[in-house]
């Protein structure tokens, strides 16, 4: 059975925009520009799909999402780690509703190169721009209490015998700590890896 999206999200027209962003968001910001990405502006994300961004789809965060969000963001108040929980949540009803509005085929994890191109299939690079934006919105409506959206990182360059990988961080205010939130080995629905930053760089 099909649980009920926790975001209500409204697919647009496809629309490209800019904006000003807090200075805390700037990093991860800068690097929607040097992709050639659409980063979020005020209510609204620009989805990529089609793997590297080749598919592109403007949704609406409207304030039922803000919401829901915020409720769901409330319970992980009280510690960074309830609230990275409470974001694996976000983001796992989040996934589910891009893969209905894209259509098709849901997303198959880790992005086999058979579906390079098909409507709805991420690679990282589309997981890594989407899971960013959202943060970025979470960030900018303040609903994040213990974590800061930084500039993705990737691992792998081929020569050291793994293929290039993106991920979207966040930074625990407290201790600094970097955490990856990748969603890429997950089907749409699932909750992401959120993880050490130091163990995901590890990982293959």
């Amino acid at each position: 059975m099909r649980s009920t999206p926790l975001l209500i999200l409204k697919a647009l027209p496809f629309l490209f925009m800019t904006s000003a962003a807090p200075a805390a968001s700037l990093p991860a910001q800068s690097w929607f520009n040097q992709q050639g990405y659409v980063g979020p502006s005020g209510n609204r994300i620009i989805a990529c799909h089609g793997y590297g961004c080749a598919r592109r789809m403007a949704i609406s965060v409207d304030g039922a999402w803000i919401s829901r969000a915020r409720a769901a963001l409330r319970s992980g108040q009280g510690s960074p780690d309830a609230e990275r929980r409470a974001l694996g949540e976000v983001i796992r009803s989040y996934t589910a509703y891009l893969a209905t509005s894209f259509g098709g085929k849901p997303d198959e994890p880790g992005s086999p190169p058979r579906m390079s191109g098909v409507n709805g299939q991420m690679d990282c690079l589309d997981e890594t721009t989407n899971t960013t934006s959202l943060l970025l919105v979470l960030q900018e409506q303040g609903l994040l209490a213990h974590h800061v959206v930084e500039y993705p990182e990737s691992r792998g360059f081929f020569l050291d015998g793994r293929y290039p990988h993106f991920t979207a961080v966040i930074t625990e205010k407290r201790t600094g700590t970097a955490w990856a939130v990748d969603p890429w080995e997950k089907a749409p629905g699932q909750r992401p890896d959120i993880l050490p930053l130091t163990q995901w760089r590890q990982d293959s």
